[in-house]
């Protein structure tokens, strides 16, 4: 029993001055941003989703080699570094043709996440 009388004998923790926010925001608000952003017809020029790349395991042990001595922070950076290393080594012609390419297959995405969206 002495155990619990110790227990509620302890000074009430001091947590200073309660924290507010400066500006607080209602559900209207919320509302009323959403609805004009739906309103507007506003295109983004690229779009960000996730893929897969299937690699094999030598692949993986490479790009966890290059992390692993700090030279890329993550196997996406890795990745992303060796394409434009490759990239930039393409003749004239060919970088190009593969902004050619790269410009219309992120306007197919944009299309699609739009039609997605709607």
């Amino acid at each position: 029993m002495s155990l619990v009388q110790s227990n509620r004998k302890k000074k009430t923790l001091d947590r200073g001055a309660p924290i507010k926010p400066e500006h607080t925001v209602s559900l209207d608000d919320v509302e009323t941003i959403e609805s004009r952003r739906e309103s507007s017809n506003f295109v983004p020029d690229s779009v960000t989703q996730y893929a897969n790349v299937r690699i094999d395991n030598h692949i993986r042990n490479k790009l966890e080699g290059l992390v692993s001595l700090g030279l890329a922070k993550s196997q996406k950076e890795a990745v992303n570094n060796a394409v434009e290393y490759y990239i930039s080594s393409l003749s004239t012609e060919d970088r190009r043709a593969f902004k050619t390419v790269i410009e219309t297959l992120e306007g197919r995405d944009v299309r699609m996440a739009n039609a997605k969206k709607h």
